[in-house]
């Protein structure tokens, strides 16, 4: 009797637990999602923009030798943090095809997406490809694809917060039919055991959605995915209409990467600033609410990188603190009018013209009309800016030429130094010869700054030969 006893209550403790166990699991669990027109919405029919954050793939989180490496789920739970409020993760999976995936699974997808689950978090489970698709030499073959999501789909099926991105970047054969003939038996078979929303890429690099207009995948639940990047042109309507804006009136729209680099060792592919590409995408992106988008990537390795190797958040004109306020629904700001630096008091060795006086230089403005100009004939110009108590500057962005962001060859500092005022003097921050760039950022490592300070040995390659600065920024 007294064992049946002991069996009952512990039979009744055992199901108590289990139900406080579900019951935590429903209070993390997301209303489903599913397409509707040109919509996302979940399964109250309101209308859902994704908006959230790709994190390096688990099993590329330990390839970087100098960098201060966080486990995956910390990353996660950094993004929903101090100020983060990333409402998706982008979970990669780059070496699956070949492996035994029940082990592949259970060491570097499942953990995370539960982990995600429980944070709150919608996830994209992203076969992170970048490959050629289909039966040529050294292309990804359909059974591949096929065989990963056969595999993974049936596991994820009942979860509502889970999407499948099934393959990042195709990129040839560059044709919309070959493309659907290839991909179309892996969402048919995607759909007989799951109605997940599928994130749909396209080929040259997830690119070319727009064949999905007059030809799109079977299957329904699908949103068509873009990847866009500095180097396919500026981040006006123009140009981003007949890319996917015009697209996203008919069908449903995510952007699942894009990022931009200042700094000189960018790509091609990267290379673009804040204020002169990321602002005014944000701008497009925030008056097209039915677009979703994933910024590329909450990451000190993988590159556009958000924090230094430190976990120190970049800004300026790179994209950290940019796209953490983006994520936050702060205002759109530019670094050129948002900084430590602005209004304060300049001086400066000579001024070109009335209209160019010193105090331009931190004014706010990377208009031509928004800068300081140094004389004709003061061949080593200097302008300091006294920020008027200590301030804790990570970096000073200094702005130059004519033109800004497309400058014109020659308009640029040529040659100077950067240089900071501590309590124990002035340091040298950096120094510049053979400049051509618009945009110099310059890391801070000493202590505390009240005074910037620019000495210019070479202004410019141009006639006049003269200083041109829009702005000196300080973050």
């Amino acid at each position: 009797m007294l064992r049946k006893s002991l069996a009952a209550l512990c039979t009744a403790l055992l199901l108590s637990a289990a139900s406080l166990v579900n019951a935590t699991a429903s209070t993390t669990a997301l209303p489903a999602l599913h397409t509707e027109g040109n919509r996302i919405k979940n399964s109250a029919g309101t209308n859902v923009t994704l908006k959230g954050v790709s994190v390096i793939a688990p099993e590329q989180n330990d390839v970087c030798t100098d960098c201060n490496n966080k486990p995956i789920n910390d990353l996660i739970d950094m993004t929903v943090s101090n100020g983060w409020n990333s409402k998706v993760l982008r979970l990669l999976v780059t070496e699956a095809i070949g492996k035994d995936l029940n082990a592949y699974d259970a060491t570097y997808i499942k953990p995370y997406v539960d982990h995600a689950v429980a944070k709150g978090l919608y996830v994209i489970i992203d076969l992170h490809l970048v490959r050629n698709y289909g039966d040529a030499a050294g292309a990804v073959p359909q059974a591949d694809v096929k065989g990963f999501w056969d595999f993974i789909a049936p596991r994820y099926a009942n979860n509502p917060n889970v999407l499948f991105e099934v393959f990042n970047e195709p990129i040839a054969p560059d044709n919309w039919a070959t493309w659907k003939s290839y991909i179309q038996p892996v969402v048919t078979s995607i759909r007989s055991v799951a109605s997940n929303v599928i994130l749909m890429g396209s080929p040259s690099w997830s690119t070319r959605l727009n064949g999905a207009l007059t030809d799109p995948i079977t299957g329904g639940n699908i949103a068509y995915v873009y990847h866009l990047y500095p180097n396919q042109g500026p981040a006006t309507a123009a140009n981003l209409d007949p890319k996917f804006g015009t697209a996203a009136a008919t069908l449903p729209v995510v952007l699942t990467e894009f990022g931009w680099d200042p700094s000189p060792s960018a790509n091609q592919v990267t290379a673009g600033t804040t204020s002169g590409w990321g602002l005014p995408l944000r701008q497009y992106l925030d008056a097209r609410p039915q677009i979703g988008w994933m910024g590329w990537i909450f990451d000190n390795f993988w590159a556009p990188v958000w924090f230094d190797k430190n976990w120190n958040l970049l800004s300026g004109e790179y994209q950290g603190a940019f796209m953490k306020d983006w994520l936050a629904g702060a205002p759109a700001t530019s670094p050129c009018s948002s900084h430590l630096a602005r209004g304060a008091t300049v001086t400066a060795s000579s001024t070109y013209d009335a209209n160019s006086g010193a105090p331009k230089a931190v004014d706010g403005s990377c208009a031509d009309s928004g800068r300081w100009m140094s004389a004709v004939g003061d061949t080593a110009p200097v302008l300091t800016v006294d920020l008027g108590t200590y301030k804790d500057v990570s970096q000073v962005d200094v702005y130059s030429g004519y033109g800004y962001p497309n400058v014109a060859t020659g308009t640029v500092l040529t040659a100077f130094k950067v240089e900071g005022h501590t309590s124990a003097g002035w340091v040298q921050l950096g120094s510049y010869t053979a400049n051509t760039r618009a945009l110099v950022s310059t890391p801070v490592t000493s202590t505390a700054l009240d005074q910037i300070r620019l000495t210019i040995t070479d202004p410019s390659g141009t006639t006049p030969d003269i200083a041109r600065v829009y702005e000196v920024a300080a973050h």
